[in-house]
């Protein structure tokens, strides 16, 4: 019987050690077995020997009736003492658990007794043992233990069977008791699965089980499989697909365990060694861009049980045995990622064998280590296919991983209860989990020079170990990891013989292919119509021809010129044999068929590699080029007119296959052409792809043609306006300026690279759109040494060199001089720099030695003259000096005026010559934009990249972000508290960035006085990025990342509560919306769980000032809370008046004199008079204070009345009123500790009756007038359709209150107030006035019967305006006596200065928007009664119908 551990941590090593024995006579083992069957190859041995340790067990010792067990004491009673006579130190002392004591064994807690003795003191009826912890090796002297299987190839099972059960009954008498239970689980054994663990694999049928495919929709089982292999296709309901049809592994396992304990060391040892098989074939398809992370679905898990192992066992039946036991969970995962710009298809796979080994071992007291092993066996890669519409990367793993749990068992008998065996066990475990990452990854890179993509196919793994929470250190691969600081450890090891590598085509593959996007069809018009008609036809004779240029080297092939014609251009003129190159560069030697155009040249050097790389073993070929009279054809070979004539047409094939010399060595005689059909409509779809304007398919050729070549300078009309005016820079500028020393430059920090940029990319004469951004310097106020004019060749091996010193030779990309070509702004300070030259020396001119470079005949690597990465190949670079005799002295003066002149790195280099650079500069536009404390250049995006686009859906906006360069800017300040790196994306160069979306978080931060902080890479996306996840997006949230115009904010402590994210929503809309307004723009604001989207967005609404969307992502009660509040604060914002903001935010928000829940509140509390300073009660307070006690006791009456025993019976509501009333009373108005107990218990009162609901049913309906106008016209206006303050309760109750009278003496009729304005003040009415105010809500109707009345409610107007936040609009009714313009004026006048004064923590967002109703005199006159003067008794009625209301109710 054995209690396996199924989660135990893989430094525990535990033992719970025996409770059935007294004293062991034998207390020795030792046994040897081994089994070996030659035929399968399978190896078994167990082999141990060792003693027990010398143990007392309290169990059987009948004299012992309790044990008491407190920390390390353990207190046995017994009713013989004499029992522990032979105990002594270091014996281990064991029992069960039913006495109730726990033991902690090797870090962990197990009930039962388990100690080690330390001292033994004898009582009279009791023992008590001084103990400390026992470990697992205190169980035994001496123990070796060693255990081993090799399981075989199974292919001679019945054999094996049959010779396990000869040799056991052969050796059944002399056979140890463990072999005696060893030769059956041998038996068992035999069955395959128990040692091989599989991965979707069938043992049987050596294959997968099951074919299945993973989507963007989830898991699908192919039960029956793929009908012919899966075919990735596009699903317009599925994003992506992954599909196996054949993806399996197996690991066959075998193991090996040692346990050695010795009185000085101990050690353990546990390894799993076995052969990994692995099949994979895939498919992958993508049906639209995406940018898919890592995801890992779960295939399938099995768990596994291998037999337990009989490892030691003893004769003594006391003793149980130890076994040992191993359970694997074997699970299948698949992995796919990928970021694609377009749709794709690609299939793939391999197969290979790999031998691993995972060992975990322990010494002594030391932690347990981990080790592991990976063998290199050959592997075979299957023939992949792909297609695609843009450039993709993308990757599909088969993740087998097995977790491994070995226990070691040890019980021992403890005591019968009734038929039931306790044992008392003690187990060890190391539960690891490691997994074998083997995948496949497709790279599919576009070369913008080459225009192809280019597969690059790879096979990649790793090895993950994870251990689950440990109780002490644990090394994993020579580093240390501390428990304490774990769940979960995870570490890759390198797989040196996995490297990524490019294989030929037929397995593993790096192939590229010619791959234009959006093709233009074949041309509907004819060639002249495409690119002009002939004007005239070039002879040799013709100055034209000097126009033409002859093409150069052997890339492409020309057929000899007419081999049968006695003469070529002139009868007496010989045809020359050009085939193997050029002959001569007169006007005799130049060879027809290779003379055209620039143009032309140029385009067909760029097919020409187009060729190379579709077919490697083929060339293209030239039929014919410019065409010219022969014997054979006196007039031509193409009729009366072609463009032919002018060297701007070419005949085209491919040759056959060529052998490897044939390629190296041109022969004599150009190989035949290929003209078969297929070869012919991919030679005519490379011709597209090489941007040639006509091509027109034959049935054995392809024909191209050009367009006449550029006689005239790109036009940049801004540009040349500015360069035309760089020479206005006067010499006096450069003054103050320093010299450079030789070696330094200027900044005096940093490389040219960290200043300006890296370079980008490349740009060489075959990539139009890239080169064409390059500037040829046209003038000759600077002079350039081009000195690789007279190279053999120069960009490519067919292009001839140009010498360009003394003017520039045309405008085609292949008259460009390579010296002369640079980027508008390099050449802009060029101009700069020359012109400063000659002013300062009249005799001396700038030279330039060198700035865009290309490779030539006699460059010194590849790509020119310059290091891989110099800024010289996008043109951003030049090595400058000056004319004239002994220069090198004046280099110093020369980087003065350089640095003057604007350049962006100066370098004082050599004496011979100095260094510029410049930055990246938005092609000629030098557009800078000025953030809050910085400037930033905009640049281009990258030529060919989509990655840095603009969001199609945006693209109609009228306003854009521009493009930056963040190269080595990340610490650059934008704003007091943001750097531009927490805007740029982590894995992009450039960004697109809002400079109001800088300024808006910037003014939320200020505003907060906190620390706030922008998501990691939350801000700023590039494409690729972007499109992440973006289908699990908000629709509001999808494109103003790629814009620059969003980010994800939280407080900077990283946990933003729904409270944090609603005061995030509000400030953003407070402090950006009103600043957007004024460019016409608008704020969108995105909740979500833990962060706050902001954007920046056109004002879509023409009417509206401010402009706000709110969404919720996150469908709860927490965030639609949020949302609430921050729709209440948009509605505030964009219908009200002027924004609260506080020009002194510290004055603004102090402390509320009446506490922060009474801000609203606006009552005289000064504290100056002298007379007010003591709380001595007055003549008056004493002879009042049975008629206030009366008050009070009928006000308990009428509340009690009206709202039952609720509110009297609140000690809160009674104690305030008693105060109010009754206790608070003093002659001094505003001042005075008596006035401000007045004032709290009054306004605490007010709070409870407005909170207790007594309003709820009139908040929407409250109106407002002058109550200090007892006569006024519009007080039946605000009473009759609406609830003014008098029409309520407690208005009525209050009135009574005031007009409550007393006798000073009993002798006389005077009577005189209780509450009087001299005597005893009380702000009852104005308070009450001001909680009606706070209480109103939806529209608030205020009635103005004169102008003066404004004044009178400027309290309850301040209360709706600026901190009512449930008020929607303040009606204002007028009489015909107001003046409503100078009412406007007013109320916009108080609004300005209320929204400056202010505090945003308790007010609304915005003042209250008001509108203006005038008063009919009709209307008016009907809400009066019939009478036109109002009598006195009538007056007397409208002051008491409240009270008389109440008697009446």
């Amino acid at each position: 019987m054995m209690d396996h551990a199924t989660s135990v941590p893989v430094c525990v090593f535990l033992l719970l050690l025996p409770s059935s024995l007294v004293a062991l006579d034998n207390r020795d083992f030792k046994h040897d077995f081994e089994y070996h069957h030659e035929g399968s190859g399978e190896r078994f041995r167990v082999k141990g020997h060792g003693r027990l340790a010398d143990i007392v067990i309290v169990d059987d010792i009948p004299q012992i009736t309790k044990i008491l067990c407190e920390g390390n004491v353990v207190l046995i009673a017994t009713t013989d003492v004499t029992i522990s006579a032979t105990w002594r130190p270091s014996q281990v002392i064991v029992g069960g658990p039913d006495w109730g004591c726990s033991s902690e064994v090797d870090g962990r807690v197990q009930h039962g007794l388990y100690r080690k003795i330390k001292s033994v003191n004898q009582g009279k009826r009791t023992v008590e043992i001084m103990t400390e912890n026992a470990g697992l090796y205190d169980s035994f002297e001496t123990a070796q233990l060693h255990v081993h299987h090799t399981p075989g190839n199974w292919s001679s099972r019945e054999e094996r069977e049959n010779d396990i059960k000869s040799r056991q009954k052969r050796e059944a008498s002399t056979d140890s008791d463990v072999g005696s239970r060893l030769w059956p689980l041998l038996l068992s054994y035999g069955d395959e699965s128990l040692f091989t663990i599989p991965f979707n694999y069938d043992t049987s049928k050596d294959k997968e089980v099951l074919q299945f495919s993973v989507s963007s929709q989830g898991v699908e089982i192919k039960a029956g499989g793929f009908t012919a292999g899966f075919a990735p296709q596009h699903d317009a309901k599925k994003t992506w697909e992954l599909g196996c049809t054949s993806c399996y592994a197996f690991f066959r396992a075998g193991f090996t365990m040692e346990l050695n304990i010795g009185p000085d060391n101990t050690r353990f040892l546990l390894q799993l060694s076995g052969e990994f098989k692995f099949n994979t074939d895939v498919g992958l398809s993508w049906s639209r861009e995406r940018n898919l992370g890592n995801k890992t679905f779960t295939l399938a898990k099995k768990e596994l049980k291998i037999p337990s192992i009989p490892i030691l066992y003893f004769p003594n039946p006391l003793v149980p045995t130890m076994e040992l036991g191993i359970d694997l969970l074997a699970e299948l995962l698949v992995q796919v990622g990928a970021k694609v710009e377009g749709k794709m298809l690609a299939t793939a796979g391999f197969d290979y064998n790999k031998k691993l080994t995972v060992t975990f071992k322990k010494e002594n007291n030391g932690p347990f280590t981990m080790f592991t092993g990976l063998t290199d066996e050959p592997w075979t890669g299957h023939t992949p296919t792909f297609s695609m519409q843009a450039k993709f990367s993308a990757n599909a793993a088969l993740v087998p991983k097995i977790t491994l749990t070995p226990t070691i068992s040890f019980g021992w008998k403890v005591r019968f209860v009734g038929s039931n065996l306790y044992l008392f066990s003690l187990n060890f475990g190391a539960p690891v989990a490691f997994s074998l990452n083997a995948g496949i990854t497709f790279e599919v890179a576009y070369d913008s020079a080459q225009r192809t993509f280019c597969l690059d196919l790879y096979h990649q793994g790793d090895i993950a170990i994870e251990a689950n929470k440990v109780t002490s250190d644990i090394v994993v691969f020579g580093e240390t990891v501390a428990s304490s600081n774990i769940l979960k450890y995870k570490k890759k090891l390198s797989i040196s013989l996995w490297p990524r590598t490019s294989f030929t085509c037929t397995a593993l593959v790096k192939c590229c292919v010619v791959a234009c996007v959006g093709l233009p069809k074949l041309p509907q018009l004819s060639m002249d119509q495409t690119v002009g008609a002939m004007k005239k036809k070039f002879t040799r004779a013709d100055v034209n021809f000097q126009s033409l240029k002859q093409m150069k080297g052997t890339d492409v092939l020309f057929v000899a010129e007419e081999k049968t014609a006695s003469y070529c251009g002139v009868p007496s003129r010989k045809c020359k044999d050009c085939t193997r190159g050029v002959i001569g560069w007169t006007t005799d030697d130049k060879c027809a068929d290779r003379m055209m155009t620039g143009d032309l040249l140029e385009k067909l050097e760029v097919l020409s590699k187009f060729v190379r790389i579709t077919w490697p073993k083929r060339k293209l070929r030239v039929e014919e080029a410019w065409d010219e009279p022969t014997s054979a054809y006196p007039n031509g070979r193409h009729g009366a007119s072609s463009v032919h004539y002018e060297g701007r047409a070419a005949d085209l094939t491919v040759t056959s296959e060529m052998t490897a010399d044939q390629l190296k060595n041109t022969p004599k005689d150009a190989p035949a052409s290929d003209k078969s059909s297929a070869i012919m409509v991919r030679l005519a779809q490379l011709a597209r792809c090489s941007d040639l304007p006509f091509v027109g398919q034959k049935s054995d050729y392809v024909e191209v043609a050009v367009k006449k070549s550029a006689t005239s300078p790109v036009k940049r009309t801004r540009f040349d306006r500015q360069i035309k005016r760089a020479t206005d820079i006067q010499l006096g500028y450069c003054v103050s300026i320093s010299k450079l020393q030789l070696g330094k430059s200027n900044p005096s920090t940093g490389t040219p690279e960290f200043v300006c940029g890296e370079i980008n990319d490349r740009i060489t004469r075959y990539d139009p759109q890239a080169f064409l951004r390059l500037y040829q310097y046209p003038f000759n106020d600077v002079e350039f040494e081009n000195k690789r004019r007279n190279d053999a060749w120069c960009g490519a091996t067919s292009r001839e060199c140009i010498d360009c010193r003394t003017k520039i030779q045309g405008e085609s990309a292949y008259d460009r001089c390579a010296d002369r070509m640079m980027t508008p702004r390099l050449a802009y300070r060029m101009r700069r720099l020359g012109s400063l030259v000659t002013q300062k020396w009249v005799d001396r001119k700038l030279k330039v030695i060198g700035a865009w470079d290309e490779p030539t005949s006699s460059s010194t690597n590849q790509w020119g003259s310059y290091g891989a990465q110099s800024l010289h190949y996008e043109g951003r670079a030049a090595q400058v000096s000056l004319t004239g005799s002994s220069p090198n002295s004046l280099m110093g003066d020369l980087s003065q005026l350089a640095v003057c002149a604007g350049f962006d790195y100066v370098r004082y280099t050599t004496n011979n010559y100095i260094d510029v650079f410049v930055q990246q500069e938005s092609h000629t536009k030098g557009i800078v934009v000025p953030f809050l404390k910085a400037n930033l250049l905009a640049v281009d995006p990258p030529p060919h990249s989509i990655n840095y686009g603009y969001p199609e859906n945006l693209r109609t906006e009228l306003f854009k972000t521009l493009l930056f360069d963040g190269s080595h800017r990340s610490q650059l300040k934008l704003s007091d508290n943001f750097v531009l790196g927490e805007f740029k994306h982590p894995e992009a160069r450039y960004l697109r960035l809002d400079d109001k979306l800088v300024a808006c978080l910037q003014n939320i931060r200020t505003a907060l006085g906190k620390s706030l902080k922008i998501v990691k890479g939350s801000a700023y996306r590039p494409r690729s990025e972007n499109i992440v996840d973006i289908d699990e997006r908000h629709p509001e949230e999808i494109d103003r990342f790629q814009s620059g115009q969003a980010a994800e904010i939280q407080m900077a402590t990283g946990t933003s509560g729904p409270k944090e994210i609603t005061n995030l929503g509000q400030e953003a809309m407070k402090q950006c919306a009103s600043m957007l307004s004024v460019t016409r723009r608008g704020l969108g604001i995105g909740i979500h769980a833990d962060r706050l989207y902001i954007d920046i967005r056109p004002n879509t609404i023409a009417e509206q000032a401010l402009y706000i969307r709110v969404w919720n992502t996150v469908n709860n009660s927490t965030n639609a809370s949020a949302m609430d509040d921050l729709l209440v604060t948009k509605d505030q914002l964009e219908r009200g008046g002027p924004e609260i903001n506080p020009v002194d935010p510290e004055a603004a928000c102090e402390e509320p004199v009446l506490g922060k829940e009474n801000y609203h509140i606006n009552i005289p509390m000064p504290n100056a008079r002298s007379d007010c300073a003591s709380e001595t009660s007055s003549d008056f307070c004493k002879q009042t204070q049975t008629y206030r006690e009366t008050v009070l006791e009928r006000i308990k009456k009428h509340f009690q009345k009206k709202t039952g025993d609720k509110v009297v019976r609140s000690s809160t509501f009674v104690s305030a009123l008693t105060t109010c009333l009754k206790d608070a009373c003093g002659h001094c108005l505003g001042s005075g500790p008596t006035w401000e107990k007045k004032v709290k218990s009054c306004v605490k009162m007010l709070n409870y009756h407005r909170t207790s609901g007594a309003w709820n049913n009139i908040t929407e309906k409250m109106s407002f007038f002058n109550l200090d106008s007892p006569k006024s016209s519009v007080r039946a206006l605000a009473c009759k359709d609406y609830v003014c303050l008098e029409k309520t309760d407690l208005y009525g109750l209050f009135a009574r209150i005031l007009s409550e009278k007393y006798r000073p003496s009993k002798n006389s009729s005077v009577e005189e107030l209780v509450y009087g304005p001299g005597d005893n003040p009380l702000p009852i009415m104005d308070l009450a006035e001001q909680t009606f105010a706070i209480s109103a809500s939806g529209i608030a109707r205020v009635f103005i019967e004169k102008d003066s009345d404004v004044s009178a409610l400027w309290k309850v107007l301040k209360i709706l305006f600026v901190y009512n936040k449930e008020i929607a609009d303040v009606e204002f009714h007028l009489t015909a006596d107001v003046n409503k313009n100078k009412l406007v004026e007013t109320i916009q006048r108080k609004s300005e200065v209320w929204a400056g004064t202010g505090c945003p923590k308790w007010s609304r967002a915005a003042i209250t928007p008001f509108k203006m109703v005038e008063i009919s005199k009709g209307r008016l006159k009907r809400a009066l009664p019939e009478h036109e003067s109002i009598p006195r008794s009538f007056q007397h009625h409208l002051h008491q119908w409240e009270l008389d209301w109440i008697h009446k109710t």
